[in-house]
């Protein structure tokens, strides 16, 4: 049935646009919230949500790191992708030093700057999953490593 004389190929085609558009503004929002305090351009948010997140998909479990991905922007899973390759099943074990240590490896920088950047990925990705999912992610993290992850107290 066409509506307004649009075939439902046109309508299809204009469904998946506002998808992809809404997907794109999604990823957007995610970003700009990074480079929020201005220190930040987008590539560098960018780099820092790949470096942070994959440390932490690495220390998680596959299917959790799954979940967890679900719930986030779409293009944000494509600069993902690569963390999963030749992942292994079982999480490997390394407490919050070594995951700071890594991020700071990956983005040349300092490991105080490492930790602050960690958090703010961290409070970043909080905002766009649900609490449940939160709390499953936690669920997986030595206490260290949680503290970073779990807001700070206000």
């Amino acid at each position: 049935m066409a509506h307004h004389g649009k075939s439902e190929e046109e309508l299809q085609r204009e469904r998946e646009q506002r998808h992809e558009a809404h997907l794109e503004s999604s990823y957007k929002t995610f970003i700009n919230e990074l480079c929020q305090p201005g220190d930040m351009d987008q590539g560098e948010a960018e780099c820092a949500a790949a470096a942070v997140l994959c440390t932490l998909e690495n220390r998680i479990h596959p299917d959790e790191s799954q979940d967890m991905e679900a719930q986030l922007p779409r293009k944000l899973q494509e600069l993902l992708a690569h963390c999963r390759h030749g992942k292994e099943e079982a999480p490997q074990r390394f407490g919050k030093e070594a995951f700071i240590d890594r991020v700071a490896a990956d983005l040349d920088i300092t490991p105080e700057q490492a930790e602050s950047v960690a958090r703010r990925v961290f409070a970043t990705v909080r905002d766009q999953i649900s609490d449940g999912e939160c709390q499953d992610v936690e669920g997986q993290l030595p206490s260290d490593i949680a503290d970073l992850w779990r807001a700070p107290p206000v």
